[in-house]
């Protein structure tokens, strides 16, 4: 079935948001690890406060009380959660939240469900939910510095506009797989020269992995 460019864009902002939320999720582990540490330093300066010397006539020169000082040393210190955690947490639920909107069961990982449910969305759902999952995938992408999503193919003209500015985007499995031009290079309806199987007036250009364009492009078999 020939899906509409408005779900392929859901499709290519579904694979993005995957791979940025693997990035989070390892930023993450590493936060909640240095968090950790840094808590056990100022539990461990706790303790040498609880067992340092008594002043005072009644302390007599001894020590701080041992209890204390024993149970400062087993408990595990409570951290918090960082401001990764928190940003993971909160994407988190507004991808449950979407999911919740559509009616998908998302026992587990909601951008999972959303992105199953992509093909069977109708064109201006798909619309929606890729300005959602970009946005999240914007947000992690700026709190990490990561690169923006896609991979610059050399050397190959957009068929609308002719600039080699086309972005292959291929993180998830070969059929998600699709190729964009830049965000200003919008389809003019039936009449536009891009070779979109339905061309869309208003739609950034995007292709999908059974267009001649992008299956080429992916490959590197398109002459410039």
């Amino acid at each position: 079935m020939t899906r509409h460019p408005h779900q392929h864009h859901a499709t290519r902002a579904a694979q993005n948001l995957t791979h940025s939320r693997h990035h989070l999720d390892t930023a993450v582990t590493r936060e909640a690890a240095e968090r950790r540490a840094e808590a056990r330093i100022t539990a461990a300066a706790s303790a040498i406060q609880a067992w340092r010397p008594i002043p005072g006539p009644t302390g007599k020169g001894g020590h701080g009380d041992p209890a204390s000082r024993a149970a400062v040393g087993t408990l595990e210190p409570e951290v918090r959660d960082g401001r990764l955690a928190r940003l993971a947490a909160s994407t988190t639920a507004t991808l449950t939240w979407l999911a919740g909107r559509l009616h998908l069961q998302a026992a587990g990982d909601p951008l999972d469900a959303l992105t199953r449910a992509v093909p069977s969305l109708r064109p201006a759902t798909s619309r929606e939910l890729a300005r959602w999952l970009d946005e999240a995938d914007q947000h992690i992408r700026q709190a990490l510095h990561l690169d923006p999503p896609g991979q610059p193919i050399p050397g190959v003209r957009c068929p609308r506009c002719a600039r080699r500015q086309l972005q292959a985007h291929t993180t998830g499995p070969r059929p998600s797989w699709t190729v964009t031009c830049v965000p200003e290079c919008v389809c003019i309806g039936p009449d536009c020269p891009c070779g979109m199987a339905q061309p869309t007036a208003g739609v950034p250009h995007i292709w999908g992995p059974d267009h001649p364009l992008a299956d080429a492009a992916t490959r590197g078999r398109i002459d410039p």
